[in-house]
């Protein structure tokens, strides 16, 4: 962890953590939400309201790539506060990049078995439906991954590289720089939307995803393995087989929820969650 904590440490401080997360919680709603009114007044969904209703809920492939191209919002904004703040560039974050690269191809080529046994039972269960001909979906593909990367390295940067890595050079102790990151990161997806009892069971969740980041994080000391744990696990929830509640619009295949509560698939996901954990600290072993 010392790799990615020193460069911080002649400028680590607790006030610079609350303005980074401001700036970046606040940024983003300046930022986007002028954005997006102005475009909610455009003629096309005036004309078409349906764009509307497929921006917020990523309900086509369209409404899917602008809410992953959203997020390149807090990497720019992640890159001024880097160069303001702590005068570093942007990729410190990250590691020896070509050391990450390397950790994040090989955790990638070990996950991939592990998903696979996950999707592969999902596909074919009775209630999934496929939402787009194998064809059409392959074509998406090279508009939809560049983005998905944008979005997962935007959570990724923010929250191991910056925020666990400034932490670190505050703080020697697991529980200041492992824990608030990952407790911050399943916070914000928390949905009000839903039933409080299974918002609160999908922030436990993330934070569960979030744990496994940041001990990979300091493990190996880049961000190329959580990077690849985060990148296939949201290809397999978001492109191949997307839940019906939200970003689902570019999913080979759909799973209705019917609304129902999600809190029980918490022994399953717990479960997964461990084995997702001890394949990625094999493959950093190896």
């Amino acid at each position: 962890m010392r790799i990615l904590a020193d460069p911080f440490q002649p400028t680590a401080n607790w006030v610079y953590v609350i303005i980074a997360m401001a700036v970046l919680h606040f940024g983003f709603a300046i930022i986007v939400t002028p954005l997006v009114t102005v475009w909610y007044q455009s003629t096309a969904v005036l004309n078409d309201p349906t764009l509307a209703d497929a921006l917020i809920a990523g309900s086509t492939p369209a409404g899917v790539r602008w809410n992953l191209a959203f997020f390149g919002v807090y990497v720019a904004l992640l890159w001024g506060l880097m160069r303001m703040l702590h005068g570093l560039p942007l990729r410190t974050l990250i590691g020896p990049p070509a050391t990450a690269i390397v950790a994040g191809l090989k955790i990638g080529l070990y996950l991939i078995p592990l998903y696979a046994l996950l999707v592969i039972p999902a596909v074919s269960g009775p209630q999934v439906y496929q939402n787009l001909a194998l064809v059409d979906w392959v074509l998406l593909l090279p508009a939809t991954l560049p983005l998905l990367f944008v979005q997962i390295s935007a959570e990724e940067l923010v929250f191991r590289g910056y925020l666990q890595s400034h932490l670190a050079a505050l703080s020697r102790h697991p529980l200041i720089w492992m824990l608030i990151p990952s407790v911050l990161f399943g916070l914000i997806h928390y949905d009000g939307t839903e039933p409080a009892y299974s918002a609160w069971a999908y922030v436990v969740w993330a934070t569960g995803l979030g744990l496994v980041c940041a001990d990979v994080t300091a493990r190996h000391g880049t961000l190329g393995p959580a990077l690849a744990i985060h990148f296939v696990n949201n290809i397999s929830a978001l492109l191949v087989v997307a839940a019906d509640d939200w970003l689902y619009g570019a999913a080979l295949y759909i799973w209705p929820t019917f609304g129902k509560p999600w809190e029980p698939w918490i022994p399953f996901e717990a479960l997964f969650l461990l084995c997702l954990w001890l394949t990625a600290r094999l493959a950093i072993r190896r």
